[in-house]
C-alpha cells in the first residue's frame, strides 16, 4: 500500500484537510463532487474538506484505492481564511 500525506489546517472551532482536485477526480471520477458536503470549501484548484464527514469520506476513498493517507495538521489561533473561501459546489 503507497501513503500520500494532507496538510490539514484548524482554527479553534474546525478543521479542514486540504486536497488537490485533479487527486478527487483521478480517485472518485467524473462525479468526485457527489462524495462530499457544501460543508468543504474550493479555492481554484483545491478542496478544503471539513473534518466531521468529508474528511472521513477521503479516508475511505483512498482506502478503496490502496491509499494510506497520511494528514499532517497546522493550528493557528485565529479564524481560518478557509471558511472566505467559496463553498464546494455540487456536480
Amino acid at each position: 500500500m503507497k501513503s500520500k500525506t494532507f496538510r490539514a489546517y484548524a482554527d479553534p472551532g474546525h478543521a479542514w484537510v486540504k486536497v488537490n482536485k485533479q487527486f478527487l477526480r483521478e480517485l472518485g471520477g467524473p462525479r468526485w463532487r457527489a462524495l462530499f458536503s457544501h460543508f468543504s470549501y474550493e479555492r481554484n484548484d483545491w478542496v478544503y474538506l471539513e473534518e466531521d464527514q468529508d474528511a472521513g469520506a477521503l479516508i475511505k476513498l483512498c482506502n478503496a484505492n490502496a491509499i494510506e493517507p497520511i494528514i499532517k495538521v497546522s493550528h493557528c489561533n485565529n479564524r481560518s481564511r478557509i471558511r472566505s473561501y467559496n463553498p464546494l459546489s455540487p456536480i
